[in-house]
Order: structure tokens, then sequence, then C-alpha cells
């Protein structure tokens, strides 16, 4: 069994399980280091009402470092209001600490599976949301162009601004090879448990 399956298994942390050097560009933008761990972010979060997001909790393991955030589902749940960087009052920035740990764990693979469809759409035809034949058709009867301009129909231009965006189509990708580490170590520390 590897060392980070045992680190899954452990029910605490150990030091080496933080990385204050991950988060530095965080807490420089965000001033994740005020936090005075007061709950106000929890309290003024809409999503907080209905889902499990505890937006305090998450600010919290971003200031010490711990990886594990970046495997929390709760940071897809933030519908960036902003109603806890309004009422924040150490002026932490809640909202841009949940932008970058989705951006840290997109790059990992780890990603909302809504999020994961809406940049397969965006992939595939350079919209969040797909255009269907009966838009295209209202879109002729206007004499525009049947696809508007979008980052898929410039995505071949040489100099294009697109280029900055083929890092996040490879997000889809990324997922899947994620999923599939994420399950072979949890078979791996299945057949652990049965020995133990």
């Amino acid at each position: 069994m590897t060392e980070s399956e045992i680190s899954i298994k452990r029910k605490y942390k150990k030091l080496e399980d933080f990385d204050p050097q991950f988060f530095e560009n965080i807490a420089r933008r965000s001033n994740i280091f005020s936090c005075i761990q007061c709950g106000t972010c929890t309290a003024s979060c809409e999503s907080g009402r209905w889902t499990a997001i505890r937006t305090r909790q998450i600010v919290r393991k971003a200031a010490l470092g711990d990886l594990s955030v970046l495997e929390d589902p709760d940071i897809w749940l933030c519908t960036t209001c902003y109603n806890c960087y309004e009422r924040c009052p150490r002026d932490v920035r809640p909202t841009d600490v949940i932008i970058d740990l989705r951006n840290y764990a997109s790059e990992i693979g780890n990603m909302s599976p809504n999020h994961t469809a809406v940049v397969g759409y965006l992939r595939s035809t350079g919209h969040a949301v797909p255009i269907n034949d009966k838009i295209i058709r209202q879109r002729e009867a206007l004499g525009l162009d049947p696809i508007p301009p979008t980052l898929y129909k410039y995505r071949d231009e040489e100099n294009s601004e697109i280029i900055p965006f083929h890092k996040l189509f490879r997000v889809v990708e990324r997922g899947k090879e994620y999923k599939e580490r994420k399950a072979n170590s949890r078979k791996n520390l299945d057949g652990f448990e049965k020995l133990s």
C-alpha cells in the first residue's frame, strides 16, 4: 500500500498533509490569513441555505494549506454571489479563494460533472449552452450567420486569443484520469482493509 493510500485511511492529519507554499498565490490575492473564523461568510452564503457548503471551513483549509480542500465537492457549490466577500468584517475574499481552488482542482482533474459538461459544450460548440436548430433558423431568418462568433469558430486562427482556453479544454481528459486514479486508490484501499 502506498503512503498516499495510507494517508487516505488515517482519520487525522499529519504535518506532511499540509503545504503552505501551495496556497501562497491564493493568500496574496484573498487576504485569507486575516480570517478570524467568525462564520459571517457561511451565514451569508445563499448556496449554503440549500447545500452542504460551509465557506468558513473551505477558507480555513486553504489558509492551513490543507490539500484535501481540492478534493472537496463543496468548492463547486458556490454560486459566486459575492455575499461573503461583501460582508466579511476582515476583508477576506472567500469567493476569490473558492475560484482559485476550483482552478487548482480542475488542473488535477477534480471538477464537478456539471462544470465538466459545460466545458465539453464549449469545446464542441463554442457555447456553454448548445445552440439548437430553432435558434439557427431564427438567426438565418434575421440575416445573421447561423453560428455566432464563438471560441470554437476561431480556434484555428493563428495568434488566436483563445489559445489560453486550450488548457481549459483539457479539463475533460484530466477529469477522466482523475476518476480512474480515485477508483484505483479506493480499490487498493478496500483490499488493504480486508487484509487488516
